[in-house]
């Protein structure tokens, strides 16, 4: 099955039921394509990054992800944590040249397309793919949907209980990798302020990153402000789109 042409997709009347008969149909995949230069592996009744990718036939959040390699120096690295199938990690060390990447994901059937986008792309030397969550030290009930992107550490309607994953504290596992972040993409559908603010909490300023893209739509689910606390100490707002935010820290 391929994707309804453009014309038919953007036609006012009929794009919201075509989308949704897609997505019910759309292919299971594995599909391999690719986009923008980059090669993905697909299944898009599965996850709605895949669909997208598939559908759309071109890749989203391109302002963020633009931001992120305009802040990221050749040999530095970058920290993805809901890494998803890899459509930042992949996007960034492909425009960074020499960029290295710690990719966190820890739902098997997107870490498998992970693993697999990352190979498909040549960068398996470039990446630490972790299987652990990102939050207080531990182990914790993931919850996972029809849409594998929305499975999340907190339960929300229409979740049903997955598998129990363990849970590490980013600055831990950055520590034990001996791993400086200079930028980081958090993206874990509410869980972002228990995973990022304690890594702050516990490193040095000197050590913070030079940039940030922070995953707002579950912004009312966070039990510490992270947009306000960090624009308290040395970053500011660079930007904002649907549902990120793009901060950036001041230089003395």
């Amino acid at each position: 099955m391929k994707p309804p042409p453009r014309w038919l997709r953007r036609a006012p009347l009929i794009r919201e039921p075509l989308r949704r008969a897609a997505k019910r149909w759309g292919p299971k995949g594995p599909i391999d394509t690719t986009r923008d230069g980059l090669a993905f592996r697909l299944a898009p009744r599965d996850n709605k990054v895949d669909f997208d990718i598939w559908y759309k036939k071109r890749l989203n959040e391109v302002v963020e992800r633009a931001f992120l390699m305009e802040h990221l120096r050749p040999g530095e690295w970058f920290i993805d944590v809901g890494a998803n199938i890899g459509l930042y990690t992949i996007s960034v060390l492909a425009g960074v040249e020499g960029a290295r990447a710690v990719a966190f994901e820890p739902l098997d059937r997107l870490r498998a397309r992970l693993d697999a986008n990352i190979h498909l792309n040549g960068l398996s030397d470039r990446v630490s793919v972790r299987a652990e969550a990102v939050g207080p030290e531990g182990e914790m009930q993931l919850y996972e949907s029809r849409n594998a992107g929305r499975s999340s550490l907190l339960p929300f309607d229409g979740a049903r209980p997955g598998r129990i994953v363990p849970v590490r504290p980013l600055h831990q596992v950055l520590r034990e990798l001996d791993v400086r972040a200079s930028a980081i993409k958090i993206d874990i559908e509410g869980f972002e302020s228990d995973a990022l603010m304690p890594f702050f909490d516990a490193t040095p300023p000197h050590e913070w990153p030079r940039a940030l893209v922070i995953e707002t739509l579950h912004r009312g689910l966070w039990k510490r402000d992270c947009l306000t606390e960090l624009a308290a100490s040395t970053y500011v707002l660079d930007g904002e789109t649907d549902e990120n935010a793009l901060l950036v820290r001041r230089t003395e």
